[in-house]
C-alpha cells in the first residue's frame, strides 16, 4: 500500500521504495518520479530526499500528489550500476513469451533486477489504481546520469503529449530515444498510456547533478501546478539547469547509434563531453581494437566512460522547427487512414505497420517519424512502424 513518508534519513539511499507527501485524495494534479533505476546514479536519490524534506516542512503547499519511486536498491546498496543485468532494459519484456513475471518459480539464480522491477511495476500499479480516473493527469519522470560530464538535458519518446511536458524545460530536448535503447521504462510508461519525460542531469558524481536534479523536480512540480514558485525562485531554478552556452536548447534526433556486445572490448578515447560537437572521420574509440571514426557530422551523445552497459556512444543532429511544426499537424491529421495502400505498407492493427524495404525504399523512416511512428528493424527487409 501506498504510505506518506513521516521522516527521512539524512542519507537515505535505498531506504524506501515509495515515498509520497501531498494530499491523501485521488484528486489533483499527480507527478510519479523515478530515481536510482542505476545503482551508480545517486543524485536523483539525493534531490528526491532534498525536496520531500523541503515540502515537508510546508514551505509549499501541495496540490495533488508527488511519489518517488527508488529503483535498484541492492545496486544502490552496492554502489554499482546494476548487480545482474540492466533494470532499465527489460521493460519490454512484459506482456511477452519472455515475461518473468508470470513465473512462480524464483530462487538463487533469479537475476536481483527482474525482482527490483516486479516491486516498481507493484507500486506503479498501486498509484495507477488509486488515481484510475484522473488519467490525463499523470506524469511520470526518470531522473538519471551520464559517465561524462554533461549539461541538463532531456530524453523523451516522441509524443506530441510528451513534447508539451519536455519543452518548458530550458534544456536540449532528446527525440525517440526508444528506437536506439530498448527496454527501458519510460517506454513501459508511454506503452501504458502516460506521458513520461527523462531528466539527465550530468556526470554520476558531479554535486551539481543533485542541484540539477532537484532543480528539476521543483520546477516540474510548479509547471503541473502543483506548487507555485516566486518569480525569483523560478528564475533560480530554470538557471540552474540551463544547459550550457554552446549548447542549442532545442531538440535534436538520434542519427547513429555504437552497440557494444562487451564494454571491456570498447574504450572511448578521452576528453569527450555530452554534445561536443564531431565532424565526419574523427577517431572517437576503439572497439575490439579497431578504430571507431565519427560516420558522420553531428554532436556525440552519451559517450560511455564505465565498465558496464552496452551503448558505446549516440549520434545527434539538431531538428528543424518546420519539420516539428509539420509533424505536429500531420499526427493530428487524416494521413494515417491512407498508409495501407501506399506500396510496401501493410497495416497489422489499428496502430502497427509493417514496411517491405524492397518496395519502399526512400525516406521510410523520415515519414514515419514526421507521422509519429516508432519505426524498428524486423528483419533485414522489413521494418515495423507502431504509433506511439
Amino acid at each position: 500500500m501506498i504510505q506518506d513518508t513521516e521522516t527521512l534519513k539524512s542519507n537515505a539511499i535505498g531506504s524506501k521504495r515509495i515515498q509520497h507527501v501531498g494530499s491523501d485524495s485521488s484528486e489533483g494534479p499527480i507527478v510519479v518520479l523515478f530515481v536510482g533505476l542505476h545503482g551508480n546514479e545517486t543524485a536523483g536519490v539525493k534531490a528526491v530526499d532534498r525536496v520531500i524534506g523541503s515540502l515537508l516542512k510546508e514551505s509549499h503547499i501541495v496540490n495533488g500528489s508527488l511519489y518517488a519511486i527508488t529503483g535498484n536498491m541492492e545496486a544502490l546498496s552496492q554502489g554499482v550500476r546494476y548487480v545482474d543485468t540492466d533494470l532499465n532494459r527489460l521493460w519490454e519484456k512484459f506482456n511477452t513469451e519472455q515475461d518473468f513475471s508470470l513465473s512462480n518459480q524464483q530462487n538463487e539464480s533469479t537475476p536481483v533486477e527482474h525482482l527490483e522491477s516486479l516491486s516498481i511495476k507493484s507500486a506503479i500499479e498501486d498509484i495507477l489504481s488509486k488515481h484510475n480516473q484522473h488519467h490525463q493527469e499523470i506524469i511520470f519522470a526518470d531522473l538519471h546520469t551520464t559517465s561524462s560530464e554533461s549539461c541538463a538535458f532531456i530524453l523523451l519518446n516522441d509524443t506530441l503529449a510528451n513534447r508539451s511536458v519536455a519543452r518548458k524545460f530550458p534544456v536540449p530536448q532528446i527525440l525517440g530515444i526508444e528506437e536506439s535503447i530498448h527496454g527501458t521504462l519510460l517506454s513501459y510508461i508511454n506503452n501504458l498510456g502516460y506521458r513520461a519525460i527523462g531528466f539527465e542531469a550530468g556526470a554520476h558524481t558531479s554535486r551539481n547533478s543533485v542541484i540539477r536534479s532537484e532543480a528539476f523536480i521543483m520546477l516540474l512540480l510548479h509547471y503541473n501546478d502543483m506548487i507555485k514558485l516566486e518569480e525569483t525562485e523560478l528564475s533560480e531554478y530554470e538557471t540552474k539547469i540551463r544547459a550550457y552556452s554552446d549548447v542549442p536548447d532545442t531538440y535534436f534526433d538520434i542519427r547513429y547509434h555504437h552497440i557494444i556486445d562487451d564494454s571491456e572490448t570498447f574504450s572511448m578515447m578521452p576528453g569527450f563531453k555530452n554534445f561536443d560537437p564531431v565532424d565526419i572521420g574523427t577517431p572517437l574509440a576503439y572497439h575490439d581494437n579497431k578504430l571507431v571514426k565519427a560516420p558522420e557530422t553531428g554532436r556525440i551523445f552519451m559517450p560511455l566512460y564505465q565498465k558496464r552497459g552496452n551503448d558505446g556512444f549516440l549520434i545527434i543532429k539538431k531538428v528543424s522547427p518546420f519539420w516539428l511544426t509539420l509533424s505536429a499537424w500531420l499526427r493530428q491529421s487524416f494521413i494515417h487512414s491512407i498508409l495501407k495502400f501506399l506500396p510496401g505498407v501493410r497495416k497489422v492493427d489499428h496502430q502497427t505497420f509493417e514496411i517491405n524495404r524492397d518496395v519502399a525504399m526512400f525516406l521510410v523512416k523520415k515519414i514515419f517519424h514526421l507521422l509519429g511512428y516508432r519505426v524498428t528493424e524486423k528483419d533485414s527487409s522489413t521494418f515495423v512502424c507502431y504509433r506511439r
